[in-house]
């Protein structure tokens, strides 16, 4: 792997916690975030650096460009398909992530209002919901892309599968084997 690529996975390892304080406030109750995948929406360039944050009942996808962020809260039956597709021929984020949203149906996605709170400069605003009109636009990919590049661990893998399952909605992952061997290799060599 070229330095560069080395320096910007390690800017994206760093950049998972801003995107988890980002996701906090959209949380439910007693709701935690406990896997992640980052990752950018092309591998050769930094237009929109992505997260993607899962709790037991929800996938919370942090997207920054220049010059807003944005995060939103969607539930798993609010996702119609997701796809991950693993490219042995990569170095670097070489899982495809797509992500399919139902544009109406169950599932209400939240998003954070940009700005503060009124008289309490450090705090945000409370989740709302999108409207109709906005979840038509964010599942046409016109909000932010719901497609990138992305590193995404075995353990992030495995709780997106149960996830989906448990919500009864489509997941296909192509190329685990070859990214499973991959990684035992690279350990073995380690050692």
């Amino acid at each position: 792997m070229s330095l560069l690529y080395a320096f910007k996975q390690s800017v994206l390892d760093l950049g998972r916690g801003e995107a988890k304080v980002k996701a906090k406030p959209l949380t439910v109750g007693d709701e935690a975030l406990d896997r992640s995948a980052s990752g950018l929406d092309r591998r050769a360039s930094e237009r929109s650096v992505m997260f993607w944050l899962l709790s037991d009942r929800a996938l919370f996808l942090v997207v920054g460009s220049d010059p807003d962020d944005h995060a939103f809260r969607i539930p798993y039956e609010a996702i119609a398909e997701m796809s991950l597709d693993y490219d042995e021929t990569a170095t670097f984020l070489p899982w495809y992530i797509r992500i399919g949203l139902a544009p109406e149906g169950p599932g209400a996605i939240t998003k954070v209002e940009a700005g503060n709170m009124p008289g309490n400069p450090l705090g945000t605003r409370p989740p709302v919901a999108v409207t109709d009109e906005e979840r038509q636009m964010l599942a046409r990919g016109e909000i932010i892309p719901l497609a990138g590049f992305g590193a995404c661990p075995k353990r992030f893998r495995s709780a997106l599968e149960r996830r989906m399952e448990l919500a009864g909605r489509p997941l296909s992952i192509t190329g685990e084997e070859a990214a499973d061997r991959l990684s035992r290799s690279s350990k073995g060599r380690t050692r």
